[in-house]
């Protein structure tokens, strides 16, 4: 009888470690943004997966596998590519998980939640933080490589010097600046290194699909829910504007769900606002008119992560006329006509191309202006 309560007792032990593991392998989380280092497609025996991708991450929003809270600034860590439950989004444009899985390759970089939201980016990184000093000729960046606390201790911010001369090009925002008014103390400004023209073609079939996500009412971990979609920023207020994670705010906004326009008020309670792939607090990135993408997930009906576009120098529009020198574009703003450059780079759903494959298909094309070295500033906005 004492050695079939032993067992027992042995083996209740055992099985509750067994479940205990599993839960907090399943519950951990891996959020944050950095470079794409290998890229591999799925097994077919994995029905639920496209691709596998690494990522070398240089922010941590929030780490709880692999070298979690000691994780420091290049550690690398694994994610997926999922056919049902990944909200997937190009540059600011919400696409299909097969178009995604298509597009990501070494070298691009993004932000990444799990499996959940795949915020990736197609065109050049860019350094980013907060400007704390300015001199004659350089001036001193706090660069945040993260903002939980957990990861503080091992990813500090580090403030750089950084040069300027009369060669760069400032904005605020989408408007041309000059030095003395982007490089205020306070504004944040992301500093962009020379780039050519980069022309790309979306093409129809790209599109988003919300039948690609969980059902609010089925809402699971791990899962995108069909709430997630594209909105445009109006009113947002919180007490917290210079909190960068999980904070509490109101945002009303123009949301687009499953095709119908509405005007909605969302009490997010803890949530995080992405700027062009990169963490903000919402006194950066809550402004009013931008683009978003509002990122639900289990059983959420408010955004956990909200993906936020900046206004930029770049023209989009559908194809009217194009050949190997110049192109011409109709949008809401008007027609455009553009120039072709001779080093101009091109790409078709995210993947690189040659001009005449977007000659040859037309449709949207989306022009990034060729520039030089370039600092866009944002000055810090009140919500309240």
């Amino acid at each position: 009888m004492k050695i079939n309560l032993y067992l027992k007792t042995t083996l209740c032990l055992t099985l509750g470690l067994l479940v205990v593991s599993t839960e907090t392998s399943w519950a951990a989380t891996a959020a944050f943004t950095g470079k794409v280092t290998a890229v591999k497609k799925a097994e077919a025996k994995q029905k639920d997966t496209l691709v596998h991708f690494t990522v070398e991450i240089d922010y941590f929003d929030y780490l709880s596998r692999g070298g979690g809270r000691l994780s420091k600034v290049g550690h690398t860590s694994d994610q997926r590519v999922l056919k049902l439950g990944s909200v997937c989004v190009i540059n600011g444009r919400m696409v299909n998980a097969a178009t995604f899985a298509k597009a990501i390759r070494s070298g691009l970089w993004g932000y990444f939640y799990e499996t959940t939201w795949l915020d990736l980016q197609t065109t050049p990184n860019f350094q980013w933080g907060e400007v704390v000093a300015v001199g004659k000729d350089a001036f001193t960046l706090r660069v945040h490589r993260t903002h939980k606390e957990i990861h503080l201790e091992t990813n500090p911010p580090v403030e750089i010097q950084v040069p300027y001369d009369d060669k760069v090009s400032f904005r605020m925002e989408s408007e041309p600046s000059d030095a003395a008014t982007a490089l205020k103390p306070g504004n944040w400004v992301q500093i962009h290194e020379p780039r050519p023209q980069m022309i790309a073609l979306w093409n129809r079939d790209t599109a988003y699909d919300p039948a690609e996500q969980q059902p609010v009412e089925q809402g699971k971990r791990g899962l995108a829910n069909d709430l997630s979609c594209r909105a445009v920023l109006d009113k947002v207020v919180t007490k917290t504007p210079d909190k960068v994670l999980d904070l509490s705010a109101q945002v009303t906004c123009n949301r687009w769900l499953k095709g119908k326009k509405e005007t909605v008020t969302l009490n997010a309670k803890k949530t995080s606002f992405v700027l062009d792939g990169k963490l903000a607090p919402p006194k950066i990135a809550a402004v009013a008119g931008r683009e978003a993408v509002l990122c639900h997930y289990r059983s959420d009906k408010v955004p956990h992560k909200i993906l936020v576009r900046s206004h930029d120098d770049s023209i989009f529009g559908m194809t009217v006329a194009m050949n190997s020198e110049t192109l011409r574009l109709a949008s809401p703003t008007g027609s455009h006509q553009v120039t072709i450059e001779k080093d101009a780079l091109f790409q078709v759903d995210g993947v690189p191309a040659d001009l005449q494959a977007v000659i040859k298909k037309g449709g949207e094309l989306v022009v990034y202006p060729k520039r030089g070295r370039t600092i866009i500033a944002f000055a810090p906005q009140p919500l309240n």
